[in-house]
């Protein structure tokens, strides 16, 4: 009997040895698939990186012929932003004598009686007043003269155009 158990063990040993190499056949078998899918994958990253490298380069290129059409615009430009800087200069050493002069007049100003100023101010003013009475004046004169000669000579009249449109 003894040797009846120990059959009974061994084919139950052999059958779970089966079943254990059926699981690790379904196991060993999805390996293969996904080992086949990396091949695929791998086979055709050469492709893309192909393209993916020509798209780099062409980018590569393009970037290069900007920067050089840029350097070529600021190279045509820098004369302008020279002279620019020039007309600054100029302009800032005028306004800065333009400063000392209206500085120093203001200076000799204060420096000057406020009587003597207030002279030279109604001189001014009454110079412009005589200029404008003079000016009223000849305009009164020749408006009269105009009148006069009106009412010495007949006056026409133009006949109403009929139904004048513009």
């Amino acid at each position: 009997m003894k040797m009846d158990l120990v059959g009974i063990g061994v084919i139950l040993i052999g059958i779970a040895f089966v079943i254990l190499a059926i699981y690790f056949a379904k196991v060993l078998q999805q390996v293969g698939n996904i080992l086949h899918d990396v091949d695929e994958t791998v086979g055709a990253l050469p492709k893309q990186l192909d393209g993916i490298l020509d798209e780099t380069g062409n980018l590569i290129k393009n970037s290069n012929d900007s920067l050089a059409d840029i350097n070529t615009k600021i190279e045509n430009l820098t004369p302008l932003f020279k002279v620019i800087g020039d007309l600054g200069e100029s302009t800032h050493q005028l306004t800065s004598s333009l400063v000392d002069v209206s500085s120093s007049v203001q200076q000799k100003g204060d420096h000057t009686d406020t009587s003597e100023q207030n002279k030279k101010l109604g001189n001014i003013y009454g110079s412009a007043m005589l200029g404008y009475y003079i000016f009223k004046k000849r305009k009164q004169s020749v408006s009269a003269a105009k009148d006069r000669a009106e009412q010495g000579r007949p006056q026409k009249k133009l006949p109403a155009p009929e139904n004048a449109s513009f």
